[in-house]
């Protein structure tokens, strides 16, 4: 039987618990966090008894290194926000333990860029332990579907990875962390192209695209500072001449005149009547923070809000003399399907945390055939199949259509 310590009792730690505690072969989770009463907050609403709360400091290496040493715990999730990387990384590596996370803290412009993880990549290795990167939906999920198509290509011409989500409320509301979707959407976007790193300005890269059903609109979306045109050109097995991401939903507009237009994410502080501020800063303490179950539920309940997030990833390249168009988008639950399935959950929660519950779950089975740190290409056919099956049951299908031009 497992053990497993997810750190981070946000959106994203709510739908592990809720995932790992109903997994047979997992006896025990301890959830950490310097927020005890959120944490016992997911507790509470998941309702399994398999679940202890402890209080972790994710900027403390030496106390979360203490904590997994005497929990013994066969798995680290780092669901907490992706500046504690480095932090929850070291300690983990020190407590010899395997190692699971959803985003990248920084990108290593620098030194060729790399996400942050891969700084670890050598001694992770050394120890015979797996860190799982960026398995979370996108990056991760769609690394995955990628992947799918690149394995049945000769060669790969374009990769394009773009997130649409459409949100209804009648007060603003986050469902994942905002500071990090806006520092984001403050940076230059990385994209690859003939064999280079490129960066394009933030908001450019204007594409409207249709996202098929059950979303069936068209949206506009923009380049987006990400990692998967980082990681993939890299891992993915096979030469890649293009690669971005796209993100966009209604309110696109509305940030960009926030951001490039006001220049509210700008840190140099500013005079205001005598006091200087950062606009980023007071950007930061206006913004909401991500919904607790307790106030989903209660919204749900009084049917003021719905959400649904669509993920779509377009393949195009040569296999033989065909070329080969292969178009793959995500079905999964809205928010109010979510939150029956898991109290608290959202279809941003979903959509991200049910795919590193099942790798997380692949891990602790032994299913995953690489040591060191690694991201989601990286996965043979046998390993992704046991994954695509694996989220299939908890309701996240992947649609595939294949076009040829003639």
């Amino acid at each position: 039987m497992n053990s497993v310590m997810i750190i981070g009792a946000g959106a994203q730690g709510n739908v592990l618990c809720g995932v790992l505690s109903r997994a047979h072969d997992v006896e025990r989770i301890v959830l950490g966090d310097v927020a005890l009463d959120r944490a016992k907050e997911v507790v509470r609403f998941v309702g399994s008894d398999k679940i202890d709360v402890e209080r972790i400091d994710a900027s403390n290496i030496g106390e979360m290194e203490g904590a997994m040493k005497a929990g013994r715990f066969d798995l680290i999730v780092n669901a907490t926000l992706p500046l504690f990387n480095r932090q929850i990384m070291e300690a983990t590596l020190k407590a010899k333990t395997n190692y699971l996370d959803m985003a990248s803290g920084e990108i290593l412009e620098k030194k060729g860029f790399l996400v942050d993880q891969l700084e670890f990549a050598d001694g992770f290795k050394a120890a015979g332990l797996k860190a799982f990167i960026l398995m979370g939906s996108d990056a991760g999920l769609v690394n995955l579907m990628a992947k799918e198509a690149a394995d049945e290509l000769d060669e790969i011409d374009y990769i394009g990875i773009k997130d649409y989500g459409i949100l209804e409320c009648d007060e603003p509301v986050a469902l994942w962390s905002m500071p990090t979707f806006l520092m984001d959407c403050s940076e230059p976007a990385v994209y690859w192209e003939n064999g280079e790193y490129k960066q394009a300005p933030i908001f450019s890269g204007e594409e409207e695209y249709h996202f098929p059903e059950p979303l069936d609109v068209r949206g506009k979306v923009y380049y987006h500072m990400h990692e998967e045109p980082v990681t993939i050109p890299q891992f993915i097995g096979k030469p890649v001449r293009y690669c971005d991401f796209k993100m966009g939903e209604p309110g696109s507009g509305i940030w960009e005149f926030l951001i490039k237009g006001l220049g509210l994410m700008d840190s140099e502080p500013v005079d205001v009547d005598g006091c200087m501020v950062s606009p980023r800063n007071l950007l930061f303490k206006k913004i909401p923070t991500t919904l607790t179950p307790k106030k989903l539920l209660d919204m749900i309940k009084n049917r003021r809000i719905m959400s649904r997030l669509q993920l779509a990833v377009d393949v195009r390249g040569n296999k033989g003399k065909k070329k080969l168009h292969y178009k793959m988008w995500t079905e999964s639950p809205n928010i109010v399907q979510a939150c029956q399935k898991i109290p608290g959950a959202s279809d941003v929660s979903w959509l991200t945390s049910v795919p590193a519950s099942i790798a997380s779950l692949m891990l602790l089975r032994k299913q995953i055939k690489h040591t060191g740190v690694f991201p989601a290409e990286v996965l043979d056919k046998e390993e992704r199949n046991i994954f695509f099956e694996g989220i299939r049951a908890w309701d996240i299908t992947i649609h595939k259509q294949i076009t040829m031009d003639v």
